[in-house]
């Protein structure tokens, strides 16, 4: 279920984050956001669910092992000559 709130941007570019909101993600003032766009929307998160949700995606992506991760990087480098 969400949680939606209709805000006011502030003349610099500042918003308020409703309690309510801010309750529903835990945070509370000092706490950092980190806050991405994508497609098109703002989306505002904590660092550790953001590195939670992202964790692992480039898992495999040079390779399943260490040996085949030492060829990938070893035929990169070799590119460069």
């Amino acid at each position: 279920m969400s949680n939606t709130k209709l805000i006011k941007l502030g003349r610099k570019g500042q918003i308020v984050i409703p309690k309510a909101l801010r309750d529903s993600i835990g945070v509370k003032e000092g706490n950092l956001l980190l806050v991405t766009v994508e497609s098109g929307q703002l989306l505002i998160t904590t660092p550790e669910r953001y590195a939670e949700a992202t964790r692992g995606l480039l898992k495999g992506l040079w390779g399943r092992n260490p040996e085949e991760v030492e060829s990938y990087l070893k035929e990169q480098r070799e590119s460069w000559d």
